[in-house]
């Protein structure tokens, strides 16, 4: 099935399963979910006959889907279902060629009764509500040059989903705009599951996936190598979207990083694996962003291959696998730190990861030792990796909020 839910819904199911182990489970009672659809579009009626589809899982184990229509008020029940730990349950269903659902539910000890809402929502042509949440930049030196890893967060704060205006091949519509820095090599941008959804254009790419209302509902990330000069190398992005965060990470391998836009919040990680954060916000469409870079990289190998679209990337591995998360508790810091701090301040030391973070980095940990131990297919593995990722992303706008 096509996208059946937002990748934030197979995180969380993905970081269930992490949890529950495998340990022998005591027999549970069945139980009952009980939902309703709703239009989420302010004055928008709810269609009549729309189906239900519940999918169940066992782990990571797809269980046969179930199906039932929803009554004219949009309520809809299913019944008869497992309760142990080791199972979730996604609810969707479809309107006008896109599909809208739950995050994974789980039934708690002893709860047989789950309640979940499915929001569907009209469309528009209109981008007037999309806005970047978060874009960042996980930038290392290698080989003479900067590998540049860039994930872009796209958020709707209408109540209708953007489905584009401009049609491309089949019923699809060319959505969110982006595009890499003009002396961008060997650039490779991620699709995910959905094979075909990034298309070229003549300044850059664009998307053709719907953008859902809500924070963060859809994710670009592309890679790409700008040759590196020590004597001073510039990385300039225009935005195209009203934008609330940018953040930056550098490996601290002896270069210095610069911009008018740009606090530095810190060094996080060790040895290999430190990595220097900046944190820049509210940027207006039209404005250009622009980072220099100078000085002898005093780490760091060869540069061998292109960047992979950032799913195998060592360094992109490295900040998704923990170092993202420790920018929760700097981005958070960045308002009250741009108002007062003194010049020669000693440098924000972020909080530490609450349970879900914490909970998330061993998910992401043991999927990329199954993968890397050949327990799991590829497109598997940059399946769940892709879901988790997003899950993290979305934990940082939360915490942004």
């Amino acid at each position: 099935m096509k996208r059946i839910l937002a990748s934030l819904a197979l995180a969380t199911l993905f970081l269930m399963t992490v949890a529950s182990g495998g340990a022998a489970q005591t027999p549970a009672p069945q139980g009952v979910l009980s939902g309703r659809v709703v239009n989420g579009t302010a004055g928008a009626a709810l269609p009549p006959g729309l189906t239900v589809t519940l999918q169940g899982f066992k782990g990571t184990e797809f269980l046969p889907a179930q199906t039932t229509t929803a009554d004219a008020e949009g309520r809809f029940q299913f019944s008869g279902l497992e309760t142990g730990s080791d199972y979730s349950y996604i609810a969707y269903t479809e309107y006008l060629g896109i599909q809208y659902g739950t995050d994974a539910l789980k039934f708690e000890s002893g709860q047989t009764q789950l309640d979940a809402t499915v929001f569907i929502y009209e469309t528009t042509t209109s981008d007037e509500a999309i806005s970047i949440s978060r874009m960042h930049f996980i930038i290392t030196v290698s080989g003479g040059a900067l590998v540049v890893d860039e994930v872009q967060s796209f958020s709707n704060s209408g109540d209708r989903t953007y489905i584009g205006a401009e049609p491309v091949a089949g019923a699809r519509r060319t959505t969110v705009r982006f595009a890499p820095p003009p002396q961008a090599q060997d650039v490779q941008v991620d699709e995910g599951a959905d094979t075909g959804r990034i298309v070229q254009t003549a300044d850059g790419f664009a998307d053709t996936l719907p953008v859902i209302p809500g924070q963060s509902t859809l994710q670009v990330i592309l890679s790409y190598v700008i040759p590196y000069d020590p004597a001073s190398t510039t990385l300039s992005t225009t935005f195209l979207y009203p934008t609330k965060a940018v953040n930056v990470f550098l490996s601290d391998s002896g270069v210095e990083m610069s911009s008018e836009r740009m606090m530095r919040m810190g060094t996080m990680g060790t040895g290999a694996q430190a990595y220097i954060g900046y944190v820049g916000q509210d940027f207006a469409v039209g404005d250009t962003l622009t980072l220099e870079f100078k000085g002898a990289a005093t780490t760091g190998g060869t540069l061998t291959s292109a960047p992979t679209g950032g799913l195998s990337t060592t360094g992109y591995v490295l900040i998704i696998g923990g170092l993202l998360l420790i920018l929760v508790a700097l981005a958070l810091a960045y308002p009250a730190l741009r108002r007062r701090q003194p010049s020669g301040a000693v440098e924000p030391t972020p909080a530490p990861c609450d349970d879900e973070c914490e909970e998330l980095l061993a998910a992401i940990a043991d999927l990329d030792d199954l993968f890397e131990a050949g327990d799991l297919d590829e497109e598997t593995y940059r399946r769940r990796r892709q879901a988790l990722k997003a899950r993290l992303l979305e934990i940082q706008g939360e915490a942004q909020e």
